[in-house]
Order: C-alpha cells, then sequence, then structure tokens
C-alpha cells in the first residue's frame, strides 16, 4: 500500500501545538531551537504558551504551522511517503518534510 501526507495550511494553529514533541524528542526540541535561532525570536514560546490571538499574527502563525508539521514528520521514525501534499502554506511543510527543501 502506498502512503501519502497532506499538510494542512493557515488555520490549524493551536496554543501549545508541538510543545509535546519539543518536551518529549531530543530531535523535536534541537529543531524547534533550531527554528528560534533563524528566526531571532523564540516562536516556540508563543506556540507553547500563547493566546490564540498572538498565533493568529502571520509572522507567527505561517512559521508556527510549518514547524510543527516538519518537526512531527522528522520525528515520526515511521514517516516514509510515497507522496505528500499541502494546503496553501502546507506545500512548503510538504517539501520539507520529504527533504525537497532543506529545514532551514
Amino acid at each position: 500500500m502506498k502512503k501519502a501526507y497532506v499538510f494542512p495550511g493557515q488555520g490549524s494553529q493551536f496554543p501549545g501545538m508541538a510543545k509535546a514533541l519539543y518536551e518529549g524528542n531530543a530531535k523535536g526540541k534541537e529543531l524547534l531551537e533550531k527554528a528560534n535561532d533563524i528566526l531571532g525570536f523564540r516562536i516556540t514560546d508563543i506556540m507553547f504558551e500563547g493566546t490564540p490571538d498572538d498565533l493568529k499574527a502571520t509572522r507567527v502563525t505561517q512559521p508556527a504551522i510549518c514547524l510543527h508539521s516538519v518537526v512531527l514528520a522528522k520525528c515520526y521514525e515511521g514517516f516514509r511517503p510515497d507522496m505528500v501534499a499541502g494546503h496553501s502554506l502546507g506545500e512548503f511543510s510538504a517539501l520539507a518534510a520529504a527533504e525537497a527543501i532543506s529545514f532551514e
């Protein structure tokens, strides 16, 4: 059986997103910290503890959704897709998760 993964676009953000990956997975924590460095602000603080309104700001929403999706895929040992797709912003998550583009 072939496997396809579809990644969500803007609107799928929620307070606490990726917190379990950060706290329970060394690779997840490493990638999320790398994202903090690349972005120049601690997006993880907003993702983990921010309000729904905090997460609606485009400068937060888009990287947060992409990060959550990509980090989840990279931490899932069974992630071996035959194909990937994404809705809107999710296209970038799909490409990064499939390593067609770099995480950075």
